[in-house]
């Protein structure tokens, strides 16, 4: 371990940089410590997500249900409405100084690859290449029907995000397969068929007296697939790419340095 005690902040920065001038192949592990400048929380700090939720207004019975699968699947606006009112989906946040020091990393040619905690794409947003990018939990930047598997980029459902729940609008051809026609997204409520398995912390009601209103969307189209949209992220009960596993086997035998990025590496 290096030490810098005694040593101003300019000193240590020389250091670092000296450091990294002299590698070629530089692994980047990133956490949510360098997006918070931007407006996105962390998850279990003081200030954090987990800490600060008002779940119950969500219609949810803890903080962590927010990212549950099942609890998704049982009823998506919590999610979505949590998504809205924070702009996760939106072009409102940009790149903090910690991103462009990535993208600059991979302009001088000396980045491996990235391995990010984060949903949030600002890696990609500041101009690091995709390619180098893997995210371990999934990203906004696109986004799965449930049902059809159908793709979308996040630009494709953000009108509908900012209405309510997007549903997939494509239509279904015969033997079940999607026509590439009718890209359209509209919002639509699915009611509850099945109840979350995650262990509740609290019991009160899944719903709030907001979320149990009714909600009547506009019909589906006959023929439209109707499904609902889930963004392309890891959610808890969902297991990680394998992609992951064989990009760090890959890297492992390339990389000449590690930087550890807003993360404590614990979960």
């Amino acid at each position: 371990m290096f030490q810098f005690q005694g040593e101003t902040f300019d000193k240590r920065l020389a250091f670092v940089s000296d450091l990294i001038s002299q590698k070629q192949n530089i692994v980047i592990l990133a956490g949510a410590g360098i997006s918070v400048s931007c407006g996105i929380p962390d998850f279990r700090s003081k200030d954090g997500l987990y800490n600060n939720l008002n779940y119950h207004e969500l219609g949810l019975t803890c903080a962590e249900d927010l990212f549950d699968i099942n609890a998704f699947s049982e009823d998506p606006r919590p999610f979505w409405t949590f998504v809205r009112r924070n702009n996760f989906a939106s072009d409102k946040i940009v790149p903090s100084a910690s991103h462009l020091f990535l993208a600059w990393l991979d302009r001088q040619q000396v980045l491996l690859r990235i391995y990010t905690q984060n949903i949030d794409g600002l890696e990609s947003q500041a101009g690091v290449d995709e390619e180098k990018i893997v995210y371990a939990h999934g990203s906004f930047t696109g986004a799965t029907c449930m049902k059809c598997k159908a793709k979308y980029q996040s630009s494709e459902i953000a009108s509908d995000v900012k209405a309510g729940v997007p549903v997939c609008h494509r239509r279904i051809a015969k033997k079940g397969k999607v026509s590439r026609n009718a890209t359209k997204t509209n919002s639509i409520e699915i009611p509850p068929e099945r109840r979350s398995s995650r262990k509740r912390t609290s019991t009160q009601s899944t719903l709030s007296n907001n979320m149990a209103e009714k909600f009547f969307p506009p019909p589906v189209e006959k023929g439209c697939c109707g499904g609902i949209i889930k963004p392309n992220i890891t959610f808890f009960g969902e297991k990680l790419d394998n992609n992951i596993s064989r990009r760090l086997e890959e890297d492992y035998k390339k990389a000449d340095a590690l930087i550890v990025m807003g993360t404590s590496l614990s979960v």
